[in-house]
């Protein structure tokens, strides 16, 4: 494939972070006259495994335009196909649409089968209960889900290719030297420093990687217990999507509310910071003062410590140690 129509990806494993470089279906006018794909990093990181998530989670017809112009996909395109794109009228997106419209119909079922496949290995890796594989890591279940499956099935696993360097992830020509010093001893916030960079040929290519990098846990892939939807953390311990639910509310608020009411009635911690809460409210209410100040002060940090037990961001001795000492 030529380089023009490669794709690569900047990893960041510290911040849990991908730079994405793609051929963008965006156009411009060479110095020559001549109408070119323009190249983009975007400027802003996402998490890793981003693409991957939005790919098996959006309805895909209504999201062809992002695969077709940002996420690589023409890297799949004949070139009579780049060829046609390139000539369109771009005075309006109306015709540019159109022509999405007729690709995702010609290859609709290509990326329904990938969808299907992607997922397929997902919920093997990661979310089979299956006691055989419980002390075994996402990347050993796929060894295990390759051993028992048909890989003329999965084309995602039998055709991936890639290449891997170790060099800057941005251009840091235009940099000055105190600026680029104090990024890189931002360990938080650098974005700047040397990194490994995927070199990949197409978008089914791009799915793989990721997919590569959520089973090998360079990043979390989790089920919402909530809404039961897919979603990205960098916290292991984490159970819910910050989505809106409802009411204006994130699953993570939702849950954390329903999980308390579910066991308030069988669970120990939860029966003790009832006990603890009640004992300090009635002594601000008859005696005032300074029992009135740590009742309000255990109204806040209790409820902090309460959701993070919830959540299972700590765990139950953690929690009821912490009530005993209030």
């Amino acid at each position: 494939m030529s380089k023009e129509y490669k794709v690569e990806i900047y990893i960041n494993e510290l911040l849990k972070e991908e730079q994405v470089k793609i051929p963008m279906l965006d156009y411009s006018v060479n110095d020559d006259g001549k109408t070119i794909l323009d190249t983009k990093i975007y400027e802003y990181p996402n998490q890793i495994g981003i693409i991957l998530l939005d790919f098996i989670s959006q309805d895909l017809k209504e999201f062809s335009n992002m695969i077709f112009r940002y996420y690589g996909f023409h890297t799949l395109l004949t070139e009579n196909e780049r060829h046609d794109l390139l000539s369109l009228d771009l005075t309006t997106d109306q015709e540019l649409n159109l022509k999405m419209e007729q690709l995702y119909e010609k290859y609709k079922a290509e990326l329904e089968n990938y969808k299907k496949q992607v997922i397929d290995i997902i919920e093997y890796c990661i979310f089979n209960e299956n006691e055989e594989l419980k002390s075994l890591t996402p990347l050993d279940r796929l060894t295990i889900f390759c051993s028992e499956s048909n890989i003329e099935d999965y084309t995602i696993l039998k055709y991936n290719q890639f290449s891997k360097q170790i060099k800057p992830n941005k251009n840091i020509s235009k940099t000055d030297k105190n600026t680029l010093i104090n990024n890189l001893k931002d360990k938080d916030n650098n974005r700047y420093g040397i990194k490994e960079i995927y070199e990949i040929d197409n978008f089914y290519n791009l799915l793989f990687l990721e997919l590569y990098f959520i089973l090998e846990q360079k990043t979390y892939l989790k089920k919402c217990k909530n809404c039961d939807k897919y979603f990205l953390t960098t916290n292991l311990a984490v159970i819910y999507c910050n989505n809106t639910f409802e009411d204006n509310k994130t699953c993570r608020e939702i849950g954390a509310s329903k999980v308390f009411a579910k066991n308030l009635e069988n669970d120990e911690a939860y029966n003790l910071y009832r006990k603890v809460y009640k004992k300090k409210q009635a002594l601000a209410k008859s005696k005032g003062g300074s029992f009135e100040i740590e009742y309000n002060l255990f109204k806040h940090q209790g409820k902090d410590k309460k959701n993070a037990y919830n959540l299972n961001e700590i765990t139950k001795d953690e929690f009821i140690e912490w009530l005993k000492k209030q």
